[in-house]
């Protein structure tokens, strides 16, 4: 089953500032949510459960661009 999430504007602004320091490019919102799309489903899964702000999801998601960043 595919469940699709609508990410809202504070979604979006957290996970540009991610993607921002991990790349020092400024991301479109379509990169940005092919970037939410791609991202693995336990670091959704935090995201999800406490919010794009959560320190936790923020540093997972840093964690995994710098791993993938060049993929």
């Amino acid at each position: 089953m595919i469940i699709t999430i609508k990410l809202e504007k504070e979604d979006f602004d957290a996970i540009h500032d991610v993607i921002y320091d991990v790349t020092g490019i400024e991301p479109t919102n379509e990169q940005i949510q092919g970037i939410w799309d791609i991202l693995p489903d336990d670091i959704k899964g935090v995201a999800l459960q406490w919010g794009c702000n959560d320190s936790v999801f923020r540093d997972d998601m840093y964690v995994w661009l710098e791993k993938n960043k060049n993929k």
